[in-house]
């Protein structure tokens, strides 16, 4: 039955720091993007979650990966590539990107991977 559900290509672009230009915008750097791998990401649905995140749920989405293999390389603000995105042909780590780290919780055999959708991707 697994076999049937389309993983989808994860990237990550891990945060780097927020400095501020000429004009006092701020500008996040964000490192070379590094291919995580095919994921089981979906949706969030759950009751839990819709009150944890109100009416912004639809714009979410979660994966569970393998708390030996990447614990400690993901945090919040990370840049996610997802559904079909890729860092390819950027000029700037992070302008393909579609959704930022929400929230990175640590559980007992696997990490819960938080992702929301970034505004006009």
């Amino acid at each position: 039955m697994r076999n049937k559900w389309k993983k989808k290509t994860l990237y990550i672009a891990s945060f780097l720091e927020d400095d501020i230009d000429d004009f006092g915008n701020k500008i996040s750097t964000y490192d070379t993007p590094k291919f995580i791998g095919k994921e089981n990401i979906q949706p969030l649905s759950g009751t839990s979650e819709v009150e944890e995140y109100g009416t912004k749920v639809s714009k979410m989405q979660k994966v569970l990966i393998d708390y030996d293999k990447y614990l400690g390389k993901f945090k919040e603000n990370d840049l996610a590539y997802i559904e079909d995105t890729t860092p390819e042909n950027e000029r700037v780590n992070g302008d393909n990107a579609n959704y930022r780290i929400d929230s990175v919780r640590e559980q007992n055999r696997k990490i819960a991977i938080y992702f929301e959708k970034l505004p006009n991707k």
